[in-house]
């Protein structure tokens, strides 16, 4: 009998040293990616949740999804007045959080991740979301996808501080939160991660990325598998590029790193001088619905986020007059938007404007009726913008990209954006992200070695000193 139970007697034992070992002595990254994985999910459905919303408001005044064929099918004063309501109505839910919160909003999340502890506040973010919300579902020339960005931060945030994080996992929990809104926004993992790479972390930190891209990748599957499948954008497919394709790329690089300092200088001073103009936060975003309203009576493609301007940009024929007009119109109404304070981001407006300044460039100086030229040239033209202002080359090229899952464009795409980049930072050392990571002029962040995430050199700043408009 003895000889029967002495096998089973260490049993116990070794499953006590496994789990010790298990507790001890395992990488404390192998679990977070199973956190980085549920935020993965759980973000999507944030960013799901806040595009269904719009998608709702817009069904009050129109039967369209898309802003600008909305805009299209409305008479001229609905054209006019439905931005203005939209601003002024998202104006006063800005000013009543405020006056009811009575506190500073909090950091940006690109703040809380880079200097700060990770730690967005509730209420002055949800207050700022249903603002962006009303605003961007009534044709204001802002992007939507930086606030659903904020919003799935603000939710992986919301899950550090259930499961008592400490601050550099709740920083990691954030930065995972950021690129699985991003991936879901844009249909763009990689791009997402390298997003939180390149431009929150200030580099690439391999133990960080890991658990990012787990995120991220997550993110995409929940949006693929629920919500949406397949690209961002519908394409023609683009031929391998030749050696003449890269040297025109890389012009058009250098025209996007010559422009986009000019933009971002423009979006800066208008911000300071009519936000000192005009302090009443509803009045100043009504002002600018007004002036939005008036441009698209021109140009219905002033209204929204840019979506349905690249859509277009990258199948349908367009007039070189009919580029020149949207391009401008656009640039003056994500001005106006960008300068009242009205919380969202100018990055989907940005692809917008790259894109029509690339296809602009093809009927101009390149081969405007070879069978690859507009898709090719309209995304060029969206990733040397996007770098030219962000600072961040690889992102942007991998994001054209993904967006129509055309790969040939990335071998043009690459060296455009570095040259952009490049240029772009010679001529203006802040990218569009500068204030949103709360940075100072040649501050760039530091990594701690002790922990592997993101040293505080200061605490969180004021949120309520810097502008409204999140720069996503």
């Amino acid at each position: 009998m003895p000889s029967s139970t002495l096998p089973n007697e260490p049993a116990a034992p070794r499953l006590r040293a496994l789990l010790n070992h298990l507790r001890f002595d395992l990488d404390p990254m192998v679990p977070m990616l199973l956190v980085a994985a549920i935020v993965g999910f759980v973000s999507s459905v944030a960013v799901e949740a806040f595009r269904g919303a719009m998608y709702t408001i817009i069904g009050l005044y129109s039967t369209h999804k898309h802003l600008v064929a909305a805009a299209a099918g409305l008479p001229p004063w609905l054209r006019v007045t439905i931005p203005l309501i939209a601003a002024v109505c998202g104006g006063l839910l800005m000013w009543a959080g405020h006056n009811w919160i009575r506190r500073p909003r909090g950091p940006e999340y690109m703040e809380a991740v880079r200097i700060g502890d990770g730690l967005l506040p509730v209420g002055p973010n949800l207050v700022r979301t249903a603002s962006s919300l009303v605003a961007v579902s009534g044709g204001i020339t802002i992007g939507r996808e930086g606030t659903m960005i904020q919003f799935a931060s603000l939710i992986s945030s919301i899950i550090g501080r259930i499961g008592r994080a400490d601050p550099a996992h709740q920083r990691l929990i954030v930065a995972c939160g950021a690129a699985a809104g991003f991936a879901g926004a844009y249909h763009a993992p990689i791009a997402g991660t390298l997003f939180v790479a390149e431009i929150i972390l200030g580099g690439l930190q391999l133990r960080e990325i890991t658990a990012v891209l787990v995120a991220a990748v997550i993110g995409e599957l929940t949006t693929q598998s629920l919500f949406a499948t397949g690209p961002l954008y519908l394409a023609h497919m683009v031929p391998p590029v030749t050696f003449l394709d890269l040297l025109y790329a890389s012009l058009l690089g250098l025209a996007a790193g010559l422009f986009g300092p000019l933009f971002l200088t423009l979006l800066d001073a208008s911000r300071r001088k009519y936000q000192s103009l005009i302090g009443f936060l509803p009045l100043r975003m009504g002002l600018a619905g007004l002036a939005i309203g008036l441009l698209s009576l021109l140009q219905p493609d002033v209204w929204g986020n840019g979506f349905s301007v690249v859509q277009a940009l990258l199948v349908s024929h367009w007039a070189l007059s009919t580029l020149l007009a949207v391009f401008l119109l656009r640039l003056l109404a994500v001005t106006a938007a960008s300068a009242a304070g009205i919380p969202g981001g100018v990055l989907t407006p940005t692809l917008a404007l790259g894109g029509a300044m690339g296809l602009m460039a093809s009927h101009l100086f390149l081969a405007p009726h070879a069978s690859h030229s507009q898709a090719l040239w309209t995304l060029v033209g969206m990733g040397s913008l996007l770098a030219a202002t962000t600072h961040a080359p690889a992102m942007s090229a991998i994001m054209v990209f993904e967006i129509t899952r055309n790969y040939n464009v990335v071998m043009a795409a690459m060296p455009a954006c570095v040259i952009a980049s490049v240029v772009g930072s010679l001529l203006r050392h802040r990218s569009v992200y500068a204030e949103a990571l709360g940075l100072a002029e040649g501050e760039h962040g530091a990594l701690d070695d002790a922990t592997g995430g993101i040293s505080k050199k200061k605490p969180p700043v004021d949120g309520a000193a810097q502008g409204d408009a999140t720069r996503t």
